[in-house]
């Protein structure tokens, strides 16, 4: 069993990384729109097109796509997601994260894109894919 003080360790070392990531996120507010290959998205209207083509993208779907985009290149923890996709904080593990990725993944064409990071969760690699 973990002692106290570890515990407060690591609390306070994620606390860090979710204030930095909130950060980050608010610089990128000024964006209202994202281009990416064949993917346009207005972060205004909430809409997303592929090829021309617009895609129906669940409020979730969307909500994390758009967290992947503010924080495009950047490997985000499926807690940081759950916390601005979902609005919540979680701890432990959650494989709801995993089921919509995929599902943005199939819609958007983004299957190289959408990177799964070992043992830490997605990022969306918009430098050129591996």
């Amino acid at each position: 069993m973990a002692d106290r003080s570890t515990i407060q360790e690591q609390y306070a070392v994620q606390e860090m990384k979710q204030r930095v990531h909130h950060v980050l996120r608010r610089a990128n507010r000024n964006h209202t729109e994202f281009r990416f290959k064949d993917l346009y998205m207005d972060l205004r209207a909430h809409r997303v097109w592929r090829a021309g083509q617009e895609v129906e993208l669940t409020p979730r779907e969307y909500a994390l796509l758009e967290t992947l985009v503010l924080n495009r290149n950047i490997a985000l923890t499926r807690g940081q997601l759950l916390a601005d996709a979902w609005g919540y904080d979680y701890i432990g593990e959650s494989r709801t994260v995993d089921v919509h990725i995929n599902r943005v993944r199939r819609k958007l064409g983004l299957q190289h894109e959408i990177q799964t990071v070992f043992k830490v969760g997605y990022r969306l690699n918009t430098r050129g894919t591996l």
